[in-house]
């Protein structure tokens, strides 16, 4: 039997959103004032930083968390002003807008992200009127993309793992967790290197899989 589909929910970095305004704040921002205010080259500061970004790892919930890097590098910044300044440079991708077009129709459509609620507050500003659930998993659940968090947030929405969808640019976080849910995952692989049917290389390609 068919399963009946009842919500699609999305990933956003590298989903909805290209990484522009994620790259300028944790690759060019964040060294820039650690260089001004340490005293030291912007090279300097942006080897320290990507080093410490490695050694944390997309693993762990801090990788995420502004908040931590500023008290970790005692930076004299207000986390949510700095941010702010970059929110012009939130670019969505081409097919974005046309997709959630045609899916609000049929779908609730929800934002399950690893992105803390700082960062999700401004990229998801310009899809706000498509989406009546938005989670940082991060900011609102205490815990990790993971299996349970998907379980969690399908309790929340009061609906079954197997009414869900599920679309993300990560092959465990956003495939490999929310399969291991019961959720019906797709992969999104823009280089389209991945295939097979839960694989796509547009988010169009998610329309013939659902409707």
């Amino acid at each position: 039997m068919r399963r009946r589909i009842r919500f699609v929910s999305f990933d956003v970095d590298g989903t909805l959103v290209t990484p522009s305004f994620a790259d300028i704040v944790w690759l060019e921002a964040l060294p820039q004032v650690v260089s001004e205010e340490w005293g030291i080259q912007l090279e300097d500061a942006k080897k320290m930083l990507y080093n410490d970004y490695n050694t944390i790892g997309p693993n762990r919930p801090e990788w995420y968390d502004l908040e931590y890097w500023v008290k970790r590098y005692r930076l004299k910044i207000d986390p949510k002003s700095f941010v702010n300044q970059y929110k012009d440079a939130v670019t969505l991708y081409p097919e974005v807008i046309e997709v959630l077009e045609k899916l609000k129709d049929f779908y609730e459509l929800v934002i399950i992200s690893n992105s803390s609620r700082l960062f999700l507050d401004i990229t998801t500003r310009p899809l706000q009127r498509y989406f009546k659930h938005i989670y940082s998993t991060l900011s609102d659940l205490k815990m990790m993309k993971d299996t349970q968090a998907y379980l969690e947030i399908c309790r929340l929405l009061s609906t079954t793992p197997s009414q869900m969808a599920h679309v993300g640019d990560s092959m465990e976080l956003d495939y490999v967790k929310a399969r291991k849910a019961g959720i019906l995952a797709f992969y999104l692989d823009r280089e389209g290197k991945k295939k097979g049917r839960r694989f796509i290389k547009d988010l169009r390609e998610l329309l013939p899989r659902l409707l």
